[in-house]
């Protein structure tokens, strides 16, 4: 059973019932602010149920092993693919080119669509089943929308897709195949889309689509397990570090929010300090630069890492870096691709995205701003084959040969 109590706004501790509210809490809204919504549990009644059990429960599926920390009231509203349980790969190499004690991994291209997007879909879906949803809609540059479109089809709910030019063909397909209606158009019209959907045809959003993003209510909770996840992995260690690539932050946040859980549970003494991994110019780094407040509105600009960035940053962004005493790093395209090829020499290919958490924690070692001897966890959020026209220039097309030897070695 979950043990939760309600919604609290994430800026100024509004309360609200488990509604489904999708733009953010409208008690502290003004034309430069706006906050997402995030669930309240019972934590001192969880902490008596469990005693010195484990914090997941055995022989459920998923995320919902983890189902008293999720929003979800009716279990016979929770869908899974067998999402989570993703491995953690130690980066020995990278850790001596960091000056880390120990650098990880977390590679979430093993979940059932390829990306951590499985976790956001199986809370966001499961929740619009039992909020009484029957059309899901969702503004994507790929990752998403394949994810809810996989969940949709499992759940039996219909699913419209949007997204805008330049979306991998992988992704495309993949959509279609689960069933989604897609369509395209620009980056911000498919907000306006979304939003005439919501309130003409009563479809149920499973992304952002407000002007400064405010995101889902539900969704980050299933990036929680990711904290879960690592601290079990890792015996109870936590991290010093964990980069986390971002667009609107809901994975940042969700995984910090999973490890101050933890400490509210007394299974944890702390919370690593997040690093947010974004392209040049990206509005989470801007905002904390230009320190005029919380949201920053910037150009969108062209990245090989589809789906981060944006025009303005999420305020929940903001408050999982202000609480871990975080950083945010922008790396170049050209890091973000040399960081996708020096982690497919350990063995792991990631897409260009993914890639960017790498990148990230390079920044801020060029930086001088990466003590020696930490103990960092790279989230790389999907695998390289979800976009791999990023890389494929990068090499010569083989040229055929005679079967012979020499040629080979000609």
């Amino acid at each position: 059973m979950t043990f939760v109590l309600g919604l609290r706004c994430v800026h100024c501790n509004a309360r609200y019932p488990l509604a489904p509210m999708f733009e953010g809490c409208p008690a502290c809204a003004t034309e430069s602010l706006a906050s997402g919504l995030t669930p309240e549990y019972d934590y001192a009644a969880i902490r008596a149920a469990l005693k010195d059990g484990p914090l997941e429960e055995e022989r459920v599926a998923g995320v919902w092993r983890y189902r008293r920390l999720l929003p979800v009231i009716d279990p016979a509203y929770e869908l899974s693919l067998g999402e989570g349980g993703t491995a953690l790969v130690p980066l020995p190499r990278i850790a001596r080119e960091l000056g880390a004690a120990e650098v990880w991994l977390k590679d979430e291209s093993r979940n059932p669509t390829w990306s951590f997007k499985d976790r956001h879909a199986a809370v966001t879906v499961s929740k619009a089943r039992e909020h009484g949803a029957t059309t899901l809609v969702v503004s994507t540059s790929g990752n998403h929308g394949v994810s809810v479109a996989a969940y949709a089809a499992r759940g039996g709910l219909s699913c419209v897709a949007i997204t805008y030019p330049g979306v991998s063909e992988s992704a495309r397909v993949l959509m279609q195949a689960y069933g989604a209606r897609l369509a395209v158009t620009s980056p911000e019209g498919r907000w306006a889309i979304m939003r005439s959907g919501v309130n003409e045809r009563g479809w149920y959003p499973a992304a952002n689509y407000t002007d400064i993003p405010t995101n889902s209510a539900y969704g980050h909770e299933g990036y929680k397990t990711i904290a879960f996840e690592l601290h079990a992995q890792l015996g109870g260690v936590i991290p010093d570090l964990v980069a986390v690539p971002v667009a609107y932050a809901e994975g940042l946040y969700g995984i910090w929010k999973g490890f101050d859980e933890l400490v509210k549970l007394g299974r944890a003494h702390q919370t690593p300090r997040m690093l947010a991994c974004e392209p040049l110019g990206g509005a989470l780094g801007t905002a904390l630069e230009r320190g005029n407040g919380p949201i920053a509105r910037v150009a969108r600009t062209p990245t090989v890492a589809r789906g981060l960035g944006g025009p303005a940053n999420s305020y929940i962004g903001v408050a999982a870096l202000a609480v871990s005493d975080g950083l945010a790093a922008q790396a170049s395209d050209a890091e973000i691709l040399a960081a996708q090829r020096d982690l497919a020499l350990d063995g792991i290919f990631a897409e260009p995205a993914a890639a960017a958490s790498l990148a990230g924690v390079r920044v801020v070692h060029q930086r001088g701003e990466l003590p020696r001897g930490l103990r960092i966890v790279l989230v790389s959020t999907s695998g390289g084959l979800k976009n791999l026209e990023a890389l494929s220039g990068s090499f010569l097309e083989p040229a055929e040969i005679e079967p012979t030897l020499a040629a080979l070695e000609a």
